[in-house]
């Protein structure tokens, strides 16, 4: 009976050292070398930039007014509408300055009829076709004619001279009257043109109580109601010119020199993967002296109205097209505690490159300012399980 321990230690021992649940067999089990894919640090075109942040304006703000006082009787825009330039964005009522038109032409009427103009289509008058120069000029011709028959007579002594002075001072008198037709056709001839004036300025007013859009854009406030009473000059709409926008950057001193007009903008706003493009426009003359910086103005296109005015944005003005440089995929950076880090396979075992990271590019790729050189081959998603020295294999 104290024979039977020996067996079943030894059993134990038999089990303990081979068979499919070995400790070497198990420990292979447990630590499988990993596979990763591995791609060339190769070096490429990335033109260099000066980055600043800055603002969206509108290339023109304008608060549309009335030019004539009234009631606004329709109202065809709200905040938000888009409309062209010479859209309709309010209606004045009308009664009024209609009836002040037909008073006018009532007025025109008038002097074109005592000039004789009432079937014609032209205002173009000649006094001596007019009926009261006419009139006058028969008179006169009457008066001419007696007083040479009467000087002829009084030469023969037929007539008294006090007839000839007679004949003489009727004629000088309807010389007059003729010279005073002549003079009224030409002032009734101003007063048409006055009146063609004021007719003209009270359709223009009848034309003013339509308030249109100056030009294409957006708008961002509405100030009056349907039924509200507008003095003259009182705002109606905000309206905002979308296409093209300003973009206001300020860039720091020390890089300023290498800004100039006509260089590519780049702007991206906050929560938008997408990039928009533009040129720089114009350069403030001076330097701002509370923050050191050259405030830039740029013009960026939006041709769909994505951008808005007041959006904060941040820049990239090419300053060097021709720079080039290194990318690698943003999975290839691992960050930790501030530090960005990449991996890279030699004789199948990781080694860590802390890495200096620049600007992010398209297609999901990151500059990579320092910290590898061209050939080196760099794990192309870097995993947060990934250490250095841990041996890999190469996929």
């Amino acid at each position: 009976m104290r024979l039977l321990p020996i067996p079943i230690a030894l059993l134990v021992f038999v089990v303990g050292c081979s068979g499919p649940y070995s400790a070497d067999k198990v420990a292979a089990k447990e630590t499988p070398v990993p596979e990763v894919s591995i791609i060339p640090v190769v070096r490429i075109s990335l033109p260099e930039t000066v980055t600043a942040n800055g603002e969206l304006f509108a290339e023109e703000s304008t608060n549309v007014t009335n030019k004539v006082p009234g009631r606004i009787a329709k109202m065809y825009v709200d905040l938000g509408s888009v409309v062209k330039q010479g859209d309709v964005l309010a209606e004045l009522e009308t009664d009024d300055y209609s009836f002040r038109v037909q008073q006018t032409e009532a007025l025109v009427d008038q002097i074109r009829a005592r000039l004789g103009l009432l079937n014609k289509k032209t205002d173009d008058v000649v006094p001596e076709q007019v009926a009261v120069v006419k009139e006058a000029d028969a008179a006169l011709r009457e008066a001419r004619f007696i007083l040479d028959t009467t000087g002829r007579l009084a030469k023969d002594g037929v007539v008294s001279r006090i007839e000839l002075e007679k004949a003489t001072v009727r004629t000088q008198g309807i010389e007059a009257r003729y010279q005073a037709a002549i003079s009224e056709v030409m002032q009734l001839r101003s007063q048409l043109s006055e009146r063609r004036a004021q007719l003209a300025l009270a359709r223009q007013q009848l034309g003013d109580t339509t308030i249109r859009a100056p030009f294409t854009g957006a708008i961002t406030r509405r100030q009056s109601s349907m039924g509200e009473f507008l003095p003259v000059n009182a705002p109606v709409v905000t309206l905002v010119r979308q296409n093209p926008l300003r973009v206001r950057l300020g860039v720091p001193e020390r890089q300023a020199a290498r800004i100039r007009q006509g260089q590519p903008i780049e702007i991206r706003l906050e929560g938008v993967t997408e990039r928009f493009s533009g040129r720089v426009v114009r350069l403030s003359p001076a330097i701002d002296a509370q923050n050191r910086s050259l405030v830039i103005e740029g013009e960026i296109p939006n041709p769909t109205g994505k951008l808005r005015p007041g959006s904060f944005v941040e820049g990239s003005i090419v300053v060097d097209s021709t720079a080039t440089g290194f990318s690698v995929p943003e999975s290839a950076v691992a960050g930790f505690a501030g530090i960005d880090r990449t991996f890279i396979v030699k004789n199948g075992v990781l080694e860590d490159r802390i890495v200096k990271t620049g600007r992010h590019l398209p297609d999901a790729r990151i500059e990579i300012v320092d910290g590898l050189k061209e050939g080196d081959q760099v794990v192309a998603k870097a995993g947060d399980r990934m250490a250095k020295g841990q041996k890999v294999r190469v996929r």
